[in-house]
Formats: structure tokens, sequence, C-alpha cells
């Protein structure tokens, strides 16, 4: 039986509003990188390891993934960048910053496959009726599976594995096709999100 980490947790201030998260907070739905221009092909381009590699170490400016964190504290550090904060209820998005949970208990347990060593597909019931029946994810313990590719390629993981390990980093992947085009949706159904905070700089 596979087991996943319960919670996953995502700090989220979209300071440069490329994932649109403000105007679609109360929406079902959540974006990546992707949905202000990237190429949705090139996830398939190179190995999932490569990709990891560039998400982490060197910022990949239309990234396919939405990184989130088995730590709560990191997932608040990436949220405020490390400034002072205040709590404050969500108002006419005068935020500054979310902090996101995504509980994989609402993944069906059947539709969860190991398909690498720390790559797991997996679906759930979507809240969103254009994808139904099911949602289809990519999750990633990056240091997990980092760490079982490192003798195997020819690039340097040294930084990305020790931020992954740092950061407790895990990434999800929306793996959905999009409009039958051979490319995934930028778009994240909500219904594993199951908390959404949101904050003020102090």
């Amino acid at each position: 039986m596979i087991t996943l980490p319960k919670l996953l947790f995502r700090g989220d201030n979209d300071k440069c509003n490329k994932r649109l998260l403000k105007s679609t907070f109360n929406s079902e739905l959540f974006m990546t990188n992707l949905i202000s221009g990237g190429n949705g092909r090139e996830i398939f381009s190179s190995s999932i390891g490569q990709l990891v590699n560039n998400h982490i170490t060197t910022g990949w400016d239309k990234t396919h993934f939405l990184s989130f964190s088995t730590d709560e504290q990191r997932a608040f550090y990436y949220g405020s960048e490390g400034k002072p904060f205040n709590d404050v209820l969500y108002e006419n998005e005068n935020w500054d910053f979310a902090v996101l949970t995504f509980d994989t208990s609402l993944l069906i347990p059947e539709s969860i496959k190991e398909i690498e060593r720390g790559i797991y597909s997996a679906q759930f019931i979507p809240s969103c009726n254009e994808f139904l029946p099911t949602f289809k994810v990519i999750l990633i313990d990056t240091h997990s599976h980092l760490k079982s590719i490192v003798s195997k390629n020819s690039f340097d993981l040294t930084t990305a594995i020790t931020k992954a390990d740092n950061d407790k980093e895990w990434l999800i992947l929306p793996a959905t096709p999009f409009n039958h085009q051979g490319e995934f949706t930028a778009k994240l159904d909500a219904h594993c999100i199951t908390d959404k905070r949101v904050y003020r700089y102090e």
C-alpha cells in the first residue's frame, strides 16, 4: 500500500500575477505559471528529473508544477518571503499572500500508483464539471526522486537535492489533458485544497 503525506502546504504571494491567484482565489481552480503563456508540450521534452532540477535550481519561469511542502512553516516562509505578517480575513483581494493545504486523503486510493521512485500518479473527483469524471495529478517527492536518479544523470543535482531536502518539497503537476491537444492543463482543480488562508504583511 502506498502511503503519501496526508497534508501538503503551499505558500504563494504571486507578486507578478503569473498565476492569477487573487482573481481565481474564490473559484474552484488554481493556476500554474503555464497559464501565462508557457509551452504546454515542454513537460514531455525532458525527463521529469531534468524538469524538477530546473524548477528547483534555476527557477522555471513557465513551470508546469506547483510547489508544496510537508513542512507548514516552509510554506509560510515562501509565502511571506520571510517578512512579518498579520492574520486577516479575505476581503476585496486586500491580502499579500496565501497558504493552501492539499489533502491527499481525498485522492482516490486505488488510483495512486508509484510510476518511478518518488513520483506518484493519482486521480480525484473534481469540483469543476469541465474535468469530470476524474482529475489526474502527478505528485513528486523531489528529494526522494532526485536521490534515486543522481547516479544516472550527467547533469549536477547537488543543489536541487539540498534545496529539496531543506524545503521538504513536493511538486504537483496537473496531468489532465487540455482540449485533446497533447498538452496538460494549466489549471489545478481545487477539490483537494481543503484550507485557504490569507495574510497581510505587517
